[in-house]
């Protein structure tokens, strides 16, 4: 009996003790709500993994007070509206900015630069002419295949406009513009539809490639045929 009453007491005394820290913390919040001094802040509502864009969805706000809130904690969407995670970011783990990337930040790499069903192609500078150098990411281009096929009485050379208005990716390694002066060319990455990643990968193979530059707002498609040698005759 004894033992059963102190147990009722310890459990009373536990059941006291969290009461009064729940009130007091409470009450604390109170305050600091009264006093101005509570603020909002992001957290992971789910693990979110590396390179991943950052969805409303994705976070949970909370208050807390606002002298501990750290300098470029995220307190509204806004904050990481049209940003990726730079790293994995845990469940319940505060969002800051320092953990949040620009989508074209070439910190995120070549894959975030690519839209959704669009591809990245690179062409090697050994088989594209790509106006000496000068195209720079940013651009856009028109992408031409010259190719021969095999006819009855012999071989006819074909060009041919596979893909208008094609975003250039990358130059080389460089995500970004690099000024208008010429570079050593090695590579020009593209972002094209899946069609026309498959048509210049064949071109790559059967003929050469010409990048023919555009103005930045031209973006019309222009119905073209393929050209043959003849065509040049007047």
């Amino acid at each position: 009996m004894k033992n059963k009453l102190v147990f009722l007491l310890a459990l009373l005394l536990g059941l006291g003790a969290a009461f009064g820290t729940l009130k007091y913390m409470e009450e604390l919040k109170q305050t600091y709500s009264l006093s101005g001094n509570f603020a909002q802040i992001a957290t992971a509502k789910q693990h979110i993994k590396a390179k991943t864009l950052i969805t409303e969805e994705m976070l949970e706000f909370k208050e807390m007070p606002a002298e501990y809130i750290l300098p470029g904690t995220v307190v509204s969407f806004k904050d990481a509206e049209g940003k990726m995670a730079a790293g994995d970011i845990f469940a319940g783990e505060v969002i800051l900015s320092g953990k949040l990337i620009s989508k074209g930040d070439p910190a995120a790499g070549l894959s975030s630069k690519v839209e959704a069903d669009m591809r990245a192609i690179s062409i090697p500078a050994s088989k594209v002419n790509a106006l000496h150098g000068l195209v720079n990411v940013g651009d856009f281009v028109d992408v031409l295949a010259t190719f021969d096929v095999d006819q009855p009485d012999g071989k006819t050379t074909y060009t041919s406009t596979l893909a208008q208005s094609v975003p250039v990716l990358a130059v080389n390694d460089k995500l970004q513009r690099e000024g208008s002066e010429k570079v050593e060319l090695e590579t020009v990455t593209l972002m094209v539809e899946p069609i026309h990643a498959q048509q210049i990968t064949m071109a790559l193979q059967k003929g050469s490639i010409q990048l023919v530059l555009r103005a930045p707002d031209d973006k019309e498609i222009y119905p073209v045929n393929s050209t043959v040698v003849e065509h040049l005759l007047r």
